[in-house]
């Protein structure tokens, strides 16, 4: 049976900087399901320099099937771009880009040229590939939700931290008073 090939794009916006951006994405742990509803990794493997760092997602996506994709880095710019061979229910490639909008503001766009692999959605490709695309938008939307929230949260913890540690240690009094 032909595999069905699609051409999926999403177009980010994060309120965080990006060197933080890229710190979470790029996270040797792949701590992605912390933040990604809907998202399980499992067999994450990474490496210094992030390629060849490989790692198995299992998505459940909002119509109810799961996916389990493969992912191995190919090629990464550090805070810049990331291209990824995927293999699994979906073969192919994804392009992550990322780009400051400004100092506290980041564009994450991401580019999957894949066909899939399992017969159920190849027979049924004539019919349902809109329904197909539309849950790839909403799984996607979900992650960069989940993102922002993160980052947020995680920035606003630090920003506590660092008001606790000045509340508990005063300026020394310099004016010899």
């Amino acid at each position: 049976m032909r595999r069905r090939g699609y051409v999926l794009t999403s177009d980010w916006r994060v309120g965080a900087p990006l060197a933080r951006c890229w710190d979470v994405l790029a996270d040797p742990a792949l701590t992605w399901p912390q933040w990604w509803p809907h998202l399980r990794t499992r067999d994450v493997r990474p490496v210094d320099g992030l390629v060849g760092s490989s790692a198995t997602l299992l998505f459940r996506t909002p119509l109810g099937y799961a996916l389990r994709v493969a992912l191995v880095v190919e090629s990464a710019q550090p805070q810049r771009r990331v291209l990824v061979r995927a293999s699994g229910d979906l073969v192919g490639h994804g392009d992550v880009v990322l780009e400051a909008l400004d100092p506290a503001r980041t564009r994450i766009g991401v580019v999957w040229d894949v066909r899939t692999a399992r017969a159920w959605m190849n027979a049924t490709a004539p019919l349902l590939a809109p329904v197909f695309v539309a849950s790839h938008a909403r799984v996607m939307r979900l992650g960069e939700r989940g993102l922002d929230r993160h980052l947020t949260a995680t920035a606003a913890r630090a920003a506590s931290a660092a008001s606790a540690v000045d509340a508990a240690d005063p300026a020394p009094d310099v004016t010899g008073t």
